[in-house]
């Protein structure tokens, strides 16, 4: 049996061949892709994605950094491109090694230029854990509303971990494998947190996340649930609140909106710790967590902005 092709489902997301791949082995041998995309002449922008997502879910943002950035996409191990490896170890602590070893392999093999991260909520935590021990890999970074879990005594710490136990219960016991396709897209068509996101976003995603597998004739999660669960709760054990000495390079957080009464847990939580660590902070209206795939447009114009006032620019 043939899988189809990968695409977005809606005609404007149908996703553009990549210039080249980079194939690389962590150093316990887990295997990462980065794809190239965009303009090679510009300021590279290396991207990466949440939990239960993938690089390829974003294509609604990425898809404005195409004319002017040398854009590396790359999912966390066990995600997306990545044939699976080992349910252990699939943490935030693992992560950050890797994306030590992703920045230095694009740069031995594209060549060192200005490199800015742009990471949302997994991928941003293990970006902020070598920021918080005074490691910079990056010559900027934005980062879209990581889940930064406050202190012992703040009342929105249980409010976040809260929420985090309700995603990882329901990681748990998540379907696994699909006849079909848009049976996982219905899934984000019809669940109330997901009302925002783009026409198209569900299928798009779905296509991301899920591999075909020939000898069942089936679509399996690239990442099953129970692989991604613990992520969850996992950031309420990381040292992120703690003050990491001031941004030694620029670095934005752009949170979704904190002043809806449904709105997600992180918003409220990004917005505080910018306060307290004087980090440049901005947040998208209207939008819950997944605000990339909400106004992919609203938080490119924040990127560029940011860009553009700390002199970086294509």
């Amino acid at each position: 049996m043939t899988a189809p092709p990968r695409s977005g489902g809606e005609v404007g997301f149908v996703l553009p061949e990549p210039s080249t791949t980079l194939d690389l082995a962590m150093d316990d041998g887990a295997p990462i892709r980065v794809v190239r995309q965009g303009n090679p002449s510009g300021p590279r922008v290396v991207l990466s994605h949440g939990n239960g997502f993938a690089s390829d879910s974003y294509f609604p943002f990425w898809r404005l950094m195409l004319d002017r950035f040398d854009l590396c996409l790359f999912d966390f191990r066990n995600c997306g491109r990545n044939p699976f490896h080992a349910a252990e170890p699939h943490d935030y602590r693992r992560f950050a090694r890797d994306n030590v070893t992703v920045h230095r392999a694009v740069a031995e093999e594209w060549g060192a230029k200005t490199t800015i991260g742009t990471f949302h909520s997994m991928s941003a935590i293990a970006a902020l854990l070598a920021i918080v021990d005074g490691v910079w890999h990056w010559d900027a970074l934005v980062l879209f509303d990581p889940p930064v879990v406050p202190p012992e005594g703040d009342p929105l710490r249980a409010e976040l971990l809260t929420e985090g136990e309700a995603l990882r219960d329901a990681a748990l016991i998540r379907k696994n494998r699909f006849p079909d396709p848009e049976e996982m897209a219905d899934v984000f068509r019809y669940l109330h947190r997901f009302r925002r996101l783009r026409e198209g976003v569900p299928e798009l995603n779905t296509r991301s996340t899920l591999r075909f597998d020939p000898a069942s004739g089936e679509w399996l999660l690239a990442c099953p649930g129970p692989v991604e669960a613990n992520l969850y709760v996992e950031v309420g054990e990381l040292p992120i609140w703690r003050k990491p000495g001031g941004p030694a390079r620029p670095l934005l957080i752009v949170g979704a909106d904190p002043e809806p009464a449904d709105a997600p847990k992180t918003a409220p939580c990004c917005r505080l710790y910018c306060e307290t660590f004087e980090i440049d902070y901005a947040c998208v209206p209207d939008t819950s967590h997944l605000l990339q795939l909400e106004e992919p447009e609203l938080c490119f114009a924040l990127f560029e902005d940011f860009l553009s006032r700390n002199g970086i620019a294509a």
